[in-house]
């Protein structure tokens, strides 16, 4: 991961830590996919995998600040 993404995750994260929806839609949409095969190459199971990458955007929504 180059210093340039790393830091656009950095803000974006600093941004839904302050309830900024869009940025958690920024959030989202530039990492699930990868998160999406960590989860199901872990689980082995897709639906477990995808109920699994919601709750851990759950968490981050609530957790970020």
């Amino acid at each position: 991961m180059t210093q340039a993404r790393l830091t656009e995750l950095e803000q974006l994260i600093s941004r839904v830590a302050m309830g900024d929806r869009t940025a958690f839609d920024a959030l989202y949409d530039a990492t699930s996919a990868k998160l999406h095969a960590v989860c199901l190459s872990v689980l082995k199971d897709r639906p477990e995998a995808e109920e699994t990458l919601q709750e851990v955007y759950i968490r981050v929504w609530q957790s970020a600040a």
